[in-house]
């Protein structure tokens, strides 16, 4: 029999056959808050991008779980009945009506499906469920037709035994700390022009943030003077600088997603982080991580 989860692989991740690395019953996951109850026979496979992937060994069948953020249930169940499901060699369509997933503590959609992973036709459930503390994720539930009937009821217990649990979000902190601390965040190919271009983010890995200062071609301007009592007479004493303590920098979790917050002033920038394959995007723009040479 063909093996579609290799097909999966090869097309929708870019990777090679799979080897299991564990029984994947009572699966729970606090990066992303679900707990889930596969059959015994689902095998979980390593995570490739986005994606949590389990297989049954025969790969008649396949479970996909992915995490995404601020999920709206009411668009998912538009764009779903206006045009199925496309992701990176999934292709599914709608076949009946949608419900809703009976979880606590947050909501869900089921929608029966049909179409291909890779190039093998699958039927299936879809499924988008959304939490009270901002846990949001997609999973997909599917079998190759001829073996659909005999995996139905597994994979329909599955989708009733999903539910939130509370997420923890240090690893996805440390991680990104752990890649940005030192760098430098150079935007790629802005478009703008002048002031208006975006600049470097320099990250250092004592928490602060250094500033390129501009080399200035005019002389430094007098220092200000001040009438000072020495204790003896009046004299005239150059007025000490305020100094302003560094921005610094941290990892956030902002309504679920990697924020960086830069902290100066009375009001903190965020940055929203994304990896897009190996793709850094802060606040949706391409950047490149370079090596900082600003920090002491």
């Amino acid at each position: 029999m063909p093996r579609f989860i290799s097909t999966l692989s090869a097309i929708m991740l870019g990777l090679g056959c799979f080897v299991g690395i564990g029984n994947a019953a009572n699966f729970s996951d606090k990066s992303i808050g679900i707990s889930i109850e596969l059959d015994d026979e689902f095998v979980e496979q390593p995570q490739r991008r986005a994606y949590r992937i389990f297989s049954t060994p025969d790969n008649s069948a396949l479970v996909l779980i992915k995490p995404v953020h601020e999920l709206s249930l009411y668009d998912l169940r538009k764009e779903l009945k206006d045009g199925g499901w496309e992701d990176d060699g999934i292709s599914l369509d709608v076949t009946g009506n949608d419900k809703t997933a009976q979880v606590n503590y947050g909501s869900g959609v089921l929608v029966p499906v049909q179409g291909r992973v890779g190039e093998y036709k699958v039927r299936g459930v879809f499924g988008g469920f959304s939490g009270y503390d901002d846990q949001n994720f997609l999973v997909i539930g599917v079998a190759r037709p001829d073996y659909w009937n005999e995996r139905r009821q597994s994979i329909e217990a599955m989708f009733d035994s999903i539910g939130f649990i509370a997420i923890d979000y240090s690893e996805m902190i440390a991680n990104w700390a752990y890649r940005l601390s030192g760098k430098s965040l150079v935007p790629l190919n802005p478009v703008a022009r002048g002031p208006l271009v975006p600049q470097p983010i320099n990250l250092c890995s004592n928490g602060t943030v250094a500033s390129e200062k501009p080399a200035s071609t005019q002389p430094a301007p007098p220092a200000p003077q001040q009438r000072v009592w020495n204790g003896y007479a009046w004299v005239t004493a150059p007025v000490a600088p305020m100094m302003r303590p560094p921005a610094r920098w941290s990892i956030e979790p902002i309504r679920g997603k990697p924020t960086l917050l830069i902290r100066v002033g009375q009001r903190p920038q965020e940055f929203v982080l994304e990896m897009e394959a190996d793709q850094l995007l802060v606040n949706g723009r391409p950047y490149v991580i370079n090596e900082n040479t600003l920090c002491q």
